[in-house]
């Protein structure tokens, strides 16, 4: 009769304790996904732009819809990323923005590269309001793979000349041309007597 009993006890022991062994083993492990918006250089991003997350050696793809992105991370059977950095690319461009996974995460982070374009004092608005308005048409083009769009704004109109300078002050006055021939004149004479007074100083010859 102990046995018995003793055989029906580890009958219930098994029959509890096997679904929860079951469950742990088996226990559903929860993503971690990432999503935000995409820009390049101040700029939003074509649709169908690719972006790459990785996270320890593995990576995962999504494309850009809106300019908005979401990945969703599910770490592999065996492997844990909890606490791992993630980075991201947007196209081949590795963004400085970085995430960290957690189970069951669902981060907003948005992604950038580049720099936003100054707009000056008046705005951009304002520069082809004057452009317009000095009868130039603006030109605008946009890069669909970088994301890049460009403003092009043509020369406008050549200005008036500027009024004449002032005036320098007057410079010291030159020497006149006849004193100084007479000065040379005067110093060949000199030279000549020199020469003449040798000469009548020299012994003749018998």
């Amino acid at each position: 009769m102990t046995k018995v009993r003793l055989l029906a006890l580890l009958a219930v022991v098994a029959l509890v304790l096997f679904p929860a062994i079951a469950f742990a083993q088996g226990a559903p492990q929860l993503p971690c996904a990432f999503h935000g918006t995409v820009q390049v250089n101040g700029a939003n991003v074509a649709d169908g732009t690719v972006i790459t997350a990785t996270i320890g050696n593995d990576t995962y793809t999504t494309t850009t819809s809106d300019s908005t992105y979401r990945v969703v991370i599910t770490q592999p059977d065996g492997k844990s990323y909890d606490g791992l950095a993630v980075t991201f690319k947007i196209g081949s461009d590795t963004v400085s923005q970085t995430g960290t996974w957690q189970m069951g995460g669902n981060v907003a982070l948005n992604l950038t590269k580049g720099t936003t374009p100054s707009t000056g004092g008046g705005g951009i608005t304002q520069v082809i309001v004057n452009a317009l308005a000095a009868g130039a048409t603006p030109t605008v083009s946009y890069d669909s793979t970088t994301g890049i769009l460009t403003l092009g704004i043509p020369a406008g109109a050549k200005g008036d000349t500027g009024a004449t300078g002032a005036i320098g002050a007057t410079g010291p006055a030159g020497k006149n041309a006849s004193s100084v021939i007479g000065i040379v004149a005067i110093v060949l004479a000199v030279i000549a007597i020199c020469i003449a007074g040798v000469a009548m100083l020299r012994p003749r010859r018998a």
